[in-house]
């Protein structure tokens, strides 16, 4: 009997678990902080005492990649770098390649990319290199992940900029809201819900407690203290065995400890909805969520957990399937898209 009424407790509350994102009030939390004024058109001090403000974050974006041999680039991963093309408008872009860079027609696509109007930059191909130990005590580090991990903080260290997983789709320019001049900006990753604590009801948001900053997005100055006390932490205690901790849970705990060199944002900004494979169904199966209004500034599409999802899609998929995801991916389409994919694919 106690088993069945736990059970009948647990399935009342599972369609609010279904749609975590609906639990929350529009006004109950500020999705982003508030803007800051635009900068000035000098940088010259109105007073001779008063110092240069710092550099902004370089226009820079990075991504890492990690394969033993050459794959051909899913058309949603091309979408997702499109999308930071197009709405992050950088002055470069880096892919740092430890093996073997990616190839197929989407590739090409990247690597032929004409920029918004005609203003034309390169997709520059950087060697990386390869991760096989960390710190004084050579610890092994074997997985391509953690590898990945190392290398973006090296990465950000030596240019600055924004680094982005492959999987991250930008909605909304970084700039306006003042981001990048700001020293390290992250958002936060929620931790999972607990059910107890979601009896107070809708919009109660107790179940929400972050469980790190997550990595996928990473804006920062070249040299910034925050990431070279970061990547002591992998020098001094790696742990491979807890998959998220120098990555996810280490970052939130220097926040905590040196609140002033890193700005952080609403899990809402970079990673709703969630990772919970409810979320990413609701995303992909229907049209409950919309990004474009949602206010958030990018998706992470949790690659891991939907690439079920995103391998199957194509520009001419993408067309024909309604549904949250889908309506954010058109938006990133070029109006010849289809069109020439076509060509491209009945020549082959």
């Amino acid at each position: 009997m106690l088993l069945l009424l736990l059970g009948i407790c647990l399935g009342s509350l599972h369609p609010v678990y279904v749609h975590l994102f609906t639990r929350r009030s529009p006004g109950l939390h500020s999705l982003l902080p508030p803007g800051l004024t635009p900068a000035p058109i000098s940088t010259i001090p109105p007073f001779p005492s008063l110092p240069e403000p710092d550099a902004p974050i370089p226009d820079i974006v990075h991504y890492v990649y990690i394969k033993d041999q050459a794959e051909d680039l899913h058309y949603a991963i091309y979408l997702a770098v499109r999308s930071a093309m197009i709405k992050l408008q950088p002055d470069r872009i880096m892919f740092h390649c430890v093996r073997q860079h990616p190839s197929g027609y989407w590739w090409d696509r990247l690597l032929e990319w004409e920029g918004a109007g005609g203003a034309g930059f390169a997709v520059e191909v950087v060697k990386a290199r390869e991760v096989d130990w960390v710190g004084p005590g050579r610890t092994p580090v074997k997985h391509y992940a953690h590898k990945a991990d190392i290398l973006r903080l090296e990465i950000l260290l030596k240019y600055g900029g924004i680094y982005l997983d492959m999987d991250m789709f930008i909605i909304r320019p970084f700039a306006p809201y003042g981001l990048m001049r700001q020293d390290v900006v992250m958002g936060m990753e929620v931790g999972r819900l607990d059910p107890l604590l979601m009896l107070d009801g809708p919009g109660s948001d107790d179940g929400n407690h972050p469980n790190g900053l997550c990595n996928a997005v990473i804006l920062a100055r070249p040299g910034a203290e925050l990431l070279k006390r970061w990547l002591t932490t992998y020098e001094e205690g790696f742990q491979a065995i807890y998959w998220s901790y120098n990555s996810v849970q280490v970052p939130w705990l220097l926040a905590k400890l040196y609140p002033t060199l890193i700005t952080v944002l609403s899990d809402q900004a970079f990673f709703w909805p969630i990772w919970s494979a409810d979320d990413v169904k609701t995303i992909h199966e229907t049209t409950e969520y919309d990004f474009l209004e949602s206010g958030q500034l990018a998706y992470h599409a949790w690659g891991h957990l939907a690439m079920g999802y995103l391998v199957e899609l194509d520009p001419e998929t993408v067309q024909a399937r309604d549904t949250s995801f889908t309506r954010l991916l058109r938006t990133f389409q070029g109006k010849d898209e289809v069109a020439r994919w076509r060509s491209a694919t009945e020549a082959d």
